[in-house]
């Protein structure tokens, strides 16, 4: 699992575009008992800094840096803008701000469905004859 899909599934997309539109590219230290006065928890909320934590706590993470159109693409859909509004801002179609915000939320999809063993199944399989 890629630290962005790490990311999105520990603190969802509006906390993840945040830290990567403020640090994306750094190596940031994460405390092991962030205050609410940590660069950490006042850029994504403190809450959200106890999960960072979980994950990174006395570590240094890298903090993905996805290419910035995509980055502002998101950043901007986070703050409540239409897709229509968005196209204009960013000069690209709407069909591309849908397929970002789609490989976004397949990305969140991917790190939060629970995994299972290949030919497993939960349910018999009923075959006619």
């Amino acid at each position: 699992m890629s630290t962005m899909q790490e990311l999105l599934s520990a603190i969802g997309q509006e906390a993840t575009v945040k830290l990567v539109s403020n640090f994306g590219g750094l190596r940031l230290y994460v405390p092991q008992s962030p205050r609410p006065a940590d660069a950490i928890a006042r850029c994504v909320g403190f809450s959200n800094a106890l999960k960072l934590a979980r994950l990174w706590g006395g570590d240094r993470m890298d903090v993905p840096r996805p290419a910035l159109r995509r980055a502002r693409i998101l950043d901007l859909r986070a703050s409540g803008m239409s897709v229509e509004a968005i196209a204009r801002e960013m000069q690209c179609t709407t069909r591309r701000v849908y397929q970002v915000l789609a490989e976004s939320r397949r990305a969140v999809r991917a790190t939060s469905a629970p995994s299972t063993e290949i030919g497993l199944s939960s349910t018999p399989r009923i075959t006619g004859h």
